[in-house]
């Protein structure tokens, strides 16, 4: 059974169960603040609808129809496209149920990742993330079938995730319309995309509320440049947190470093990729607060408030078996689905120049997280 609980992350008392939510294929949608909740079949997840004088919308229109995205970025509107081509045209604009409009969103931070048979290092990075202040976590499960199934399902129902079923799709990439997805569909002011081996380390600010509140109100994204971790010379997976397991990390200036991911309010976000987003308005930054272009996702290297540690490859072992699992940004037909971390990947990402054991100050309060956690899951799923 599909879960689709819409209970934020941090709900004050998470050993409760949460309700389950609707059966699969169809979803829970609010019309409006006061109006109950009624179902709505959902033939295809990243569902598309008709472009109307009644319901255009600026930023849907613009993520159901990729060709506009350079030339709204060279001045144009995407109104104005409508009315002399769009209408005529018959174009077709996401659906984006159930869509919150941004003036009523809640001003935190929602936490996006797509995964799939990545069992082992669920509760940790939940743990983690939830340790450092976000609000809400969405986990899309694309196709997993090592176990992980039952672990999100739980998770879900008991409130600390919200769980979407995303299945590859001919010609459509899993992680961007996922991302697609969530940004339409955010009840949060912000979004944060990143990866399960990736992890967000603050190096001045407690949370990522109060990282955010460092960038003034015209701010609409924040580009945080990676750290890649190597493999620390370990060979086989081990029972300790990755956090833990990999402290040797690539030199600061290490070109890998520039890649970045990106911190977006989602309303002002009208094209969206693994590392970077456009923006309909706003500025973009680094995690120092220097004007930003992300070109192709990458950026000079800022460390100095922030960055994401990347365990790219993990032990040999793990790596392997990351290797085996293709790759989500890939379309199912993209002959590189399955060969895009083969030849040097793993020798050109496994970097342990230097030790960084910055993240570490949380291994603590991040060790009794995961206990509780552990113990809400229950013996059969905590381990």
């Amino acid at each position: 059974m599909d879960l689709w609980w819409n209970s934020p992350a941090g709900r004050a008392d998470a050993s409760q169960p949460a309700p389950i939510g609707p059966p699969p294929g169809v979803e829970a949608r609010r019309d409006d603040e006061c109006s109950p909740v009624r179902q709505v079949e959902m033939f295809d997840p990243l569902i598309l609808e008709l472009a109307t004088d009644r319901n255009f919308d600026a930023q849907r229109y613009l993520l159901a129809n990729p060709d506009l995205a350079d030339p709204f970025r060279d001045g144009l509107d995407p109104r104005a496209h409508f009315e002399r081509h769009g209408r005529a045209e018959k174009r077709r604009q996401l659906a984006a149920f159930p869509a919150v409009p941004a003036d009523r969103r809640t001003p935190g931070v929602t936490l996006v990742a797509i995964c799939r048979n990545e069992r082992r290092f669920l509760i940790e990075w939940v743990a983690y993330h939830r340790l450092i202040g976000f609000e809400r976590i969405i986990i899309y499960d694309n196709e997993t079938n090592d176990g992980s199934e039952s672990l999100l399902a739980r998770m879900a129902a008991i409130g600390l995730i919200e769980l979407r079923r995303w299945t590859d799709r001919p010609g459509r990439s899993a992680q961007r319309s996922s991302y697609e997805d969530a940004v339409v569909r955010s009840t949060t002011r912000w979004m944060f995309f990143l990866d399960l081996d990736e992890f967000l380390n603050l190096h001045v600010d407690g949370t990522i509320e109060e990282f955010i509140q460092r960038f003034p109100p015209g701010v609409s994204a924040i580009g945080i440049n990676w750290r890649i971790f190597g493999s620390s010379g370990l060979v086989d997976a081990g029972p300790e947190p990755v956090i833990q397991r990999f402290t040797r990390a690539s030199q600061h200036r290490h070109p890998l470093n520039r890649h970045i991911k990106t911190l977006a309010v989602a309303a002002d976000v009208y094209k969206v990729l693994p590392h970077r987003v456009r923006l309909m308005k706003g500025d973009y930054v680094d995690a120092s607060g220097s004007a930003l272009d992300p070109g192709r996702g990458f950026a000079p290297v800022h460390h100095e408030v922030a960055q994401i540690n990347h365990y790219a490859v993990k032990s040999r072992c793990e790596f392997e078996e990351k290797r085996r699992r293709g790759c989500v940004l890939r379309t199912p037909a993209d002959p590189e689905k399955q060969t895009h971390r083969d030849g040097s990947y793993f020798e050109d990402h496994d970097r342990n120049e230097e030790a960084d054991l910055s993240i570490l100050r949380h291994s603590d309060a991040l060790a009794e997280e995961m206990e509780r956690l552990s113990g809400l899951l229950g013996p059969d799923l905590g381990n």
